[in-house]
Parts: structure tokens; sequence; C-alpha cells
């Protein structure tokens, strides 16, 4: 089974040099944020084995946030073309070793708030052990 490997990969590549989101890159956000930052949110593990090899299917969801002062998007959706940049190239997942890192849906939006920009990534990886 994997546990942590796929995000702590997930955030070393969103952080390599040079840091996206000026290295704004949580899994728990604090008070306060600067913006723009990203998050690493909720994932699925889905068995993907079989009778001769195990392998884990995993849906990781990446946010990002910002709020310009324009109220315009393009902040949040160049942050976002980034991050696919960085996330769909085969990581180094410790223990693992990554079949597949795919960009499944990339959505943007406006918060209920009125003011922040809202992206949500979800990456496919299809894993198995090393």
């Amino acid at each position: 089974m994997i546990g942590s490997q796929l995000q702590t990969a997930i955030f070393a590549a969103l952080t390599a040099a040079t840091a996206l989101a000026g290295g704004r890159v949580y899994d728990r956000v604090p008070p306060d944020p600067v913006f723009p930052y990203i998050t690493i949110g909720d994932d699925q593990v889905i068995d993907h084995g079989n009778s001769c090899d195990d392998g884990w299917e995993v849906f990781a969801d990446i946010h990002l946030w910002s709020r310009p002062v324009t109220g315009s998007k393009v902040e949040a959706k160049d942050l976002a073309a980034a991050v696919v940049g960085r996330l769909k190239a085969l990581l180094t997942v410790s223990g693992f070793t990554v079949i597949i890192a795919a960009l499944e849906t990339s959505r943007t939006f406006r918060d209920p708030d009125g003011k922040t920009e809202h992206a949500v990534l979800t990456f496919r990886y299809v894993l198995q052990p090393a």
C-alpha cells in the first residue's frame, strides 16, 4: 500500500528551485496566508494490482488560490500551467516506480467570497513497488 510517499514527491516537485507560488505549498493552510498559494488536497487510491504485480492508481487534487487586484483568473491559470508542467513529469516517489503521470481535469472558478480565484487540478498516477 502507498502511504505519504506520493504527497512527499508532489511537495518536492512544487517547491524545487524555483519554487512555485513563492514556496507557499501547504497541506494545512496557515491563518491569513499570503496569496497566491497552493494546497495539496485530497486523493483517492485504487488497487491497480493483478495476479503478478502490486500497483495503485492514485487521483490527487491540487488547489491553487489567487487574489489578484484585477480580479482576473490569469494568475491562477498561469500558476496551474506551471503546476501541470511539474506534476505531469514522472516524479521520484520513494519505494515506487511511476508508470503513468497525467493531468485528468483542470477547473478554474471564482470562489463565493467574490475575490478569490481558485483552480483545482486532478492528476492521475499509476504506481508499482520499485
